[in-house]
């Protein structure tokens, strides 16, 4: 008698009145909508139909496009849809709508059809951690909590900055309640957290040769500068009146070459002795080993600081640029 008596009123249903609850931004279109949705519904194209009472819907709100589309949800197999939908139709009516009997009573066959599930995390903090069911994130304040899903197949994904993503399946039947215990996978290496990062060796490497370029540029600017004043006088002194016999030419040229050396020298040293000195006082720290690790790492990390620690120096002498340091 009462499966008798829902389908008489799910056909009513279906025919029902929208009832519009307040004036809509476009009343007209949101029934043209909502006929053209009963009709899918009529040929069971139950996709077309909710998208079609989903668009009357926001252009009017009205109780009966609201209970027509969680008969839709339901026949396409989308419960936990259909339970909303039902909870919605159940605030809007008047408490003395003949419709409100009905609302419950489908609300209370679609609970019993509902699986339930519950998800609790562990290995990590909730906070660290991006949960979803389905492709749905879920919030903190649902970890734990016995949820309404459609039965079937489940796909639950554990991701996280610091951890290595983990993925779970669970089905369920109609009615039964599961409880699913999820854990995010290895935490990921700090070069994965960080981003990939220059090792501190290359780094070294590309300081020590740019300091190497900055020195060899102050040696080349300081000799050419102190052959200059060389080439100068005997240009005086075959050049009179700025002409010059073949001597004087050949040591004019001299003379400028030594100029674009000396030029170029000094630049050389400025980029290099720059570029050199960011890269070392940029270099990242070195970290501590676990202990774990064993004595090999341990003795390899120690050297990698007292090369850190070697910082070079540049020293002018007489006889040229020394670069001191450890390579």
């Amino acid at each position: 008698m009462r499966a008798w008596l829902s389908a008489a009123m799910l056909c009513l249903c279906m025919l029902c009145p929208r009832g519009a609850l307040a004036d809509g931004t476009d009343a007209a279109a949101a029934e043209v909508l909502f006929q053209k949705g009963r009709d899918a519904m009529v040929v069971e194209d139950y996709d077309a139909a909710c998208q079609l009472f989903l668009e009357s819907l926001s252009l009017e709100q009205a109780v009966g496009t609201v209970m027509n589309l969680a008969v839709c949800e339901e026949k396409r197999g989308h419960l936990t849809a259909a339970w909303e939908r039902w909870h919605q139709a159940l605030r809007l009516l008047d408490p003395s709508d003949d419709r409100v009997l009905f609302a419950e009573d489908q609300l209370t066959i679609i609970s019993e059809r509902l699986a339930h599930l519950t998800i609790r995390v562990t290995g990590a903090s909730p906070k660290e951690l991006t949960i979803r069911r389905d492709g749905v994130v879920l919030g903190a304040a649902t970890l734990g909590q016995d949820l309404p899903v459609d039965p079937g197949a489940h796909e639950v994904t554990v991701e996280s900055e610091h951890f290595e993503p983990s993925r779970y399946s669970v089905t369920l039947e109609s009615g039964e309640s599961a409880e699913l215990v999820v854990s995010p996978g290895r935490r990921k290496a700090e070069a994965d957290v960080d981003g990939p990062r220059q090792p501190a060796k290359t780094r070294r490497i590309l300081a020590f040769t740019a300091l190497g370029l900055g020195a060899a540029g102050v040696t080349t600017a300081v000799i050419t500068g102190l052959l200059l004043p060389g080439q100068d006088q005997l240009v005086e002194a075959n050049c009179p009146m700025r002409v010059c016999n073949d001597v004087g030419a050949q040591a004019v040229s001299d003379a400028r070459l030594l100029l674009g050396l000396n030029t170029a020298g000094w630049i050389a040293a400025g980029v290099g002795v720059a570029a050199g000195t960011v890269l070392l006082v940029t270099l990242p720290k070195s970290k501590k080993k676990p202990a774990a690790e064993g004595k090999r790492q341990a003795s390899d990390a120690n050297a990698d600081l007292r090369q850190e620690q070697a910082l070079p120096a540049l020293a002018l002498t007489p006889t040229g640029v020394w670069l001191s340091g450890s390579f």
